[in-house]
């Protein structure tokens, strides 16, 4: 039998979940375990296939086709990548394909591949066939070269003449060929990954959002209730932008309250002309703590407007072998628990197998008004940072007694040797 936790017991649980038991009516308790759930799960891959180009040609209006052949007569590609050096373009491409002897047809038409990275990192390569396409492809590419202004301005100096000796402004163009390294066609083949975390998300409240003019950052500050969260993922009504965001955890270092990264990723949000792209999900290790902080950096652009963080994360599930006719009760939040020690062979192993438990849900948390925390121990003690805080200071406190006293008598015994000196030159004198 199987139970998903839920926002109650992630919030008063212990680290580990190591004080959740399972009772029965009776009072006996049932060995359990907490397990991540598991399922399987499709998702599509891209295959490389190989190929091999038989021709190339100009065309007139400034454009270049190249035909590509696949190395296997029967494979079929679904689409290809164009792999290329260059930056800060814009292309359109038109595709057309056929079977041995048959005769040529469109499968693209003004396709475009481009790059803005000198104002978003934004780059599309690749271009979509209809499924199964091939073996042979024509792929035009227009505005194969493209005349652009050089960053700097030519200063000539006009002689003779009415205006002999002012300066005029030159721009100078450069031709840039679209240069293609190669192309590498693909098919989309589905797979079947097994044992994957289902995630589910969780219900969090609104961040604390702070401007920090200083940093150039947006600070988004998130209560997370000890909820178990490996992803967030950013909404803002903004668009076209490109950030990099980084995910904070609190830490002490020397007694002092600090954040720690703990990842960070490029977010944007793109909506262009024939081109989409939204990527705004934050991965990081899976964390059960109090808060996180997401720190956005803007550079010199403009906050993004109306923040919030959505979170995702494993769904845990509490494991017992349960008896028919019986009754259960889960317990947890009890203070100074050592994690149990079950024998869960006859648990894990049918799960293991492949077999799926009876699915159950926790009832509404009740408060167990006959609960008595145990009363902590030496490790308990030994764990506790006030306690080693206080500790330190103390054997400090001592040591520097110990070595005040030991220099008052070392310095009365130098005093008692000094005037016994002083005593016995005064009789040889005399």
């Amino acid at each position: 039998m199987a139970a998903p936790l839920d926002e109650a017991l992630h919030h008063f649980a212990a680290d580990g979940y190591v004080d959740v038991r399972v009772l029965d009516e009776r009072g006996t308790e049932v060995p359990c375990a907490i397990e991540k759930v598991l399922s399987n799960e499709t998702r599509c891959v891209r295959r490389p296939i190989a190929a091999r180009a038989t021709a190339l040609q100009e065309l007139p209006g400034n454009r270049i086709e190249a035909e590509f052949v696949l190395e296997d007569a029967a494979a079929r590609a679904d689409g290809f990548t164009v792999e290329t050096p260059l930056r800060d373009f814009v292309r359109s491409v038109t595709v057309r394909g056929r079977r041995e002897g048959a005769a040529w047809q469109t499968l693209a038409q003004g396709a475009d591949l481009c790059d803005y990275s000198r104002y978003l990192d934004v780059r599309r390569t690749e271009v979509l066939l209809p499924a199964g396409s091939g073996p042979q492809f024509r792929v035009e590419i227009s505005n194969a070269t493209e005349e652009r202004l050089l960053p700097y301005i030519k200063l000539v100096s006009q002689q003779g003449g009415r205006d002999a000796g002012a300066e005029l402004r030159a721009q100078e163009l450069r031709t840039t060929p679209f240069r293609m390294d190669r192309l590498v066609f693909w098919r989309n083949e589905t797979v079947v990954e097994t044992a994957r975390e289902v995630q589910r998300e969780w219900a969090l409240p609104a961040p604390r959002v702070v401007e920090q003019v200083q940093e150039k950052s947006t600070e988004l500050t998130l209560e997370t209730g000890r909820l178990p969260l490996n992803r967030l993922v950013l909404v803002s009504t903004s668009k076209n932008f490109s950030r990099l965001a980084r995910v904070q955890v609190p830490v002490v270092a020397n007694g002092v309250s600090q954040w720690r990264d703990l990842a960070e990723a490029r977010l944007m949000d793109v909506d262009l002309p024939g081109f989409a792209k939204a990527a705004l999900a934050l991965d990081f290790p899976e964390q059960r703590i109090e808060k996180l902080r997401v720190i956005v950096a803007n550079g010199d652009n403009p906050p993004l407007a109306e923040l919030k963080l959505r979170g995702f994360g494993p769904v845990h599930q509490v494991v017992w072998l349960a008896e028919a006719g019986r009754t259960y009760r889960l317990l947890y939040g009890g203070a100074n628990l050592a994690a149990p020690v079950y024998d869960l062979a006859a648990v894990l192993t049918p799960m293991r197998q492949g077999l799926q438990p009876a699915a159950r849900t926790l009832g509404l948390p009740l408060e167990h008004a006959a609960y008595q925390p145990a009363r902590a121990g030496c490790r308990a003690w030994l764990n506790n940072p006030a306690f080693l805080t206080g500790a330190i200071m103390l054997a400090a406190l001592v040591l520097l007694v110990v070595l005040a006293r030991s220099l008052k008598s070392v310095g009365g015994a130098l005093a008692e040797h000094d005037d016994g000196h002083a005593a016995g030159g005064g009789n040889s004198q005399g």
